[in-house]
């Protein structure tokens, strides 16, 4: 395409320019070499996908450019300022996990990033927050420093602690109760001279069960530790430090330090077997095993037949078992007396039954249930507390959280005692989260995305470029929470809610009045 432009001439010698060109704003900007709509092209290429795969997209195009010039002008471009806040998440994400982090906040009612901060410090967060004064909610995670800036920086706002993270923090809760429980069990079966479990613990035979090619593969795992423990022990003697030693060997400081305390070459701790679907059908086996039934293909069809979805070879290592005299003398002695679900199941697959609605359990696994249950007053105890948070973070009911804590706090299980005492320290996000509709989920998906995007653009994703492609997506139309059409819907004044750290009456009296908003 051949544009023309027509030039002007100053007759007065006192200008300083005398020549003067036609301007096109609808078309190119002063000086410019692209017009602006290739320049808008390019910029969208940018932001989209970054600027090694956009100079790669914009040659098959036919729109030359490098990748220097496309993330140029993706900097150029100034995005326009959010309308004020109301309802916002905040949550971390991690430049470097366990080493550096960032802050991420979001729009809950339109669904866009916010801003991105570097870090993720309590003053950095506070005065984000003041610089927004529209703000009347806050959703974050239980992170004590989150909740301070929220505090400092917002305290005319709620903080709305998630559902998500309170439900993680009673399962991490529970699966330690079960541990112990198992723990407990395990030591009454010994004092009643009852056999352990030889399923669970490593065995003297174990080498009988094992394939060539396993053996050979564990020797020479075992040959490569022994030169690197040696290898170790030079350094050491020469007078390396030990930060120096595991940068030369490649392994990890802590590692280098127990194995120099150790004195001699560490054998590797034996793993505990992890359960099989063939321990359910494990006495049908044995059966069949005691009465000449040592063909494998046989056995498996008739666990197939009795509803067992293993692997056949997993039978097989079953199997194997078997064939080592101490082993089957041990398995036929564990026969006599069979341990039931507390024992034999592992306590975070004992959580997930128990974190499980009761509809979604087949019969098997509700009987399983059962019984354990029934093995420890403790056990139903904890039970009861799990279904009772459970139900009031799915109906969000939260009424009914003093009641649990109190319950909580008398049940005399440490573990739960203990996460009763947390709870109440954040009493007040905390029953918001359980009353509310607002949660972390649409801050967790732009973390996702956030991610997707610095790892796309490897080591070039600087804090400005990154910062930008991030909340570009804020230009788009954008898409009016569920939530926040319901809340507006009713028109009720968010400013009747007791806001987080504000003393009311009594906890009835607060909870009662979230209430009546959600």
């Amino acid at each position: 395409m051949l544009v023309e432009v027509r030039r002007f001439f100053c007759p007065k010698k006192t200008c300083q320019r005398k020549i003067f060109a036609e301007r096109f704003p609808f078309l190119a900007l002063p000086h410019a070499q692209r017009t602006i709509r290739l320049q808008q092209t390019l910029q969208m290429l940018g932001f989209a996908l970054g600027g090694q795969a956009g100079a790669r997209v914009s040659k098959q195009l036919h729109l030359k450019a490098s990748r220097d010039t496309i993330l140029r002008l993706v900097r150029q471009r100034d995005l326009p300022a959010p309308e004020p806040p109301r309802v916002v998440g905040v949550d971390e994400w991690a430049w470097k996990r366990r080493l550096r982090y960032g802050t991420l906040l979001c729009d809950l009612e339109r669904r866009i990033p916010l801003d991105i901060l570097p870090d993720r410090r309590v003053e950095t967060v506070a005065a984000w927050f003041k610089r927004h004064p529209s703000i009347e909610v806050i959703s974050r995670d239980r992170s004590a420093e989150f909740a301070a800036a929220a505090s400092q920086g917002a305290p005319q706002a709620i903080q709305v602690a998630d559902r998500w993270h309170l439900g993680k923090n009673l399962s991490e809760t529970l699966t330690a109760v079960l541990a112990r429980c198992q723990a407990e069990q395990r030591r009454a079966n010994r004092a009643n001279g009852h056999q352990e479990e030889p399923l669970r613990e490593p065995s003297q035979e174990r080498s009988a069960y094992r394939s060539r090619r396993e053996e050979q593969a564990r020797l020479a795992r075992k040959a490569e530790r022994e030169q690197r423990y040696e290898l170790v022990r030079t350094l050491h003697l020469q007078g390396l430090k030990t930060s120096d030693i595991a940068k030369h060997v490649g392994m990890g400081e802590r590692t280098v330090r127990d194995w120099l305390a150790h004195g001699s070459y560490p054998e590797p701790k034996r793993r505990r077997r992890r359960p099989s679907l063939v321990d359910r059908y494990e006495r049908e086996v044995l059966k069949r095993w005691e009465q000449g039934n040592h063909n494998g293909a046989s056995l498996y069809r008739e666990l197939r037949a009795q509803g067992y979805r293993g692997s056949q070879k997993a039978l097989y290592r079953y199997l194997a078992r078997l064939r080592a005299p101490r082993q089957r003398s041990l398995m036929l002695e564990k026969e006599q007396v069979p341990a039931g679900p507390l024992e034999r199941l592992s306590a975070g697959r004992i959580t997930r039954l128990f974190l499980r609605k009761s509809v979604d359990l087949s019969q098997e696994e509700q009987e399983e249930l059962f019984q354990i249950r029934q093995a420890s007053p403790e056990i139903e105890a904890a039970y009861q507390l799990v279904q009772t948070v459970l139900q009031m973070l799915r109906e969000r009911t939260g009424q009914h959280l003093e009641t649990w804590l109190k319950a909580a706090e008398t049940s005399h299980i440490p573990e739960f005692e203990s996460f009763a005492a947390g709870v109440r320290q954040d009493q007040n996000a905390i029953l918001a989260g359980l009353t509310l509709p607002w949660s972390s989920g649409q801050t967790e998906g732009q973390i996702t995305r956030l991610k997707l995007l610095k790892r796309s653009m490897y080591g070039r994703a600087k804090f400005d470029l990154l910062r930008l492609r991030v909340l570009h997506r804020a230009e788009d139309n954008p898409k009016v929470d569920k939530t926040t059409r319901k809340v507006h819907h009713r028109q009720q004044d968010p400013a009747t809610v007791p806001r987080s750290g504000e003393k009311t009456v009594n906890s009835q009296h607060t909870t009662a009045v979230i209430s009546e908003v959600a």
